[in-house]
């Protein structure tokens, strides 16, 4: 089997645009996908999936072009050699810094070695281990008092934790918020904050002892993902887990945050982190250190189809996140960032708030092709 081609496609946004703070600075982000089709002379195409944040589309040119830049080394080669030809991309990649684009033909590659071999990828990564469960980001900004009432509806849905955004006014602020939810969630509904690498060390040890105090499932990205021996003190300290990994490239790092203990909770993101190929390394690393897996799955649904498999097959994880877009849809089970996809059913949270991989050969994802050609950009 030989690769004949490989086509990146821009699509337009499915989804409205929401404020996140990041750093020292709000952003206004959506899901921007890319889908990368990789295309073999036995008829078999391979669908992998990243995506920009940038609500303009700007930055998914970039994205496209590292797609192209990389099919220069894929054309004439055997797609089932998904660990050979990772590598061979990642020399270029290292020096380039496409890591969304590395990530994206990855999955492409493992989707034609499941559909090849007529096997779903988890089975090929070594089978499911665990039940998997999801939680809830919730990307809404809103008073305490809503996203309590919020949270019920969740509950009821049978989502194990809401995970809320912080650091949007300051320390004070997300003290009061983490006491009024917590107390007041639904019983047996866990809370997690995500502040996206918003504090130094000094602030984030003052609303990770409030977050202790209030036994939070995680805080997440509480100082720079680059201060790894800040995150070790802060993870010293404090009872809450502190959890990362999302913005690190590729798998290597992790073998640094873990001498150093400084995570709980690694949640690499497959849309950057290089792939399936990349988070199983991921996985294999946290599970040897007794640490848990939680990916980071804000995004289009090629790619979070993707890292339900990687997901499934790891017995370090039996969480995964599933982003509620939509505080007015009828199921927040529902997931409907990529309308573009056929089968978009095949990725649902049951009642219950259990979520499988799908079923199919390869990540099981078929495309609508009349759906690309409207959000084809």
């Amino acid at each position: 089997m030989e690769i004949t081609n490989v086509e990146p496609i821009r699509l337009e946004r499915a989804l409205d645009t929401i404020t996140r703070r990041g750093g020292t600075s709000e952003q206004n982000i959506t899901v921007t996908p890319v889908v990368v089709k990789v295309h073999t002379d036995e008829g078999i195409t391979g669908l992998g999936e990243s995506f920009v944040f940038d609500p303009t589309g700007e930055e998914a040119k970039f994205l496209e072009h590292g797609i192209n830049a990389l099919s220069k080394k894929l054309v004439g080669r055997d797609p089932r050699e998904v660990t050979r030809l990772w590598h061979e991309m990642y020399v270029e990649v290292k020096r380039s810094g496409a890591y969304r684009a590395l990530s994206a033909v990855d999955e492409a590659l493992w989707d034609i070695k499941g559909k090849n071999a007529g096997q779903p990828v988890y089975e090929l990564l070594g089978g499911q281990v665990n039940e998997i469960k999801a939680y809830a980001t919730f990307p809404h900004f809103k008073e305490s008092e809503r996203l309590v009432e919020d949270a019920v509806w969740l509950s009821e849905k049978g989502f194990e934790a809401i995970k809320i955004v912080g650091a949007s006014v300051g320390v004070k602020h997300d003290q009061e918020r983490i006491e009024t939810i917590s107390e007041d969630l639904p019983e047996g509904m866990d809370l997690a904050i995500d502040v996206n690498t918003s504090y130094n060390t000094a602030e984030a040890l003052a609303v990770a002892e409030t977050a202790s105090e209030h036994d939070l499932a995680w805080f997440e990205e509480p100082i720079s993902h680059l201060d790894v021996q800040g995150m070790a003190e802060l993870n010293e300290r404090v009872s809450v887990p502190i959890a990362a990994y999302q913005t690190q490239t590729p798998h290597y790092p992790a073998i640094e945050h873990l001498r150093a203990d400084a995570l709980e909770i690694y949640q690499p993101t497959l849309d950057l982190v290089g792939g399936i190929t990349s988070a199983n390394r991921v996985a294999t690393f946290v599970e040897a250190f007794d640490k848990q897996l939680v990916p980071h799955t804000f995004g289009p649904l090629i790619n979070y189809a993707a890292s339900l498999h990687v997901v499934a097959a790891s017995p370090a994880c039996s969480l995964i996140e599933f982003a509620v877009f939509d505080d007015e849809i009828d199921d927040p089970g529902e997931f409907i960032a990529s309308p573009y996809v056929k089968n978009q059913e095949a990725v649902y949270v049951q009642d219950g708030g259990t979520i499988s991989p799908p079923e199919g050969p390869g990540l099981g994802i078929e495309l609508d092709e009349d759906k690309v050609e409207e959000y084809r950009v």
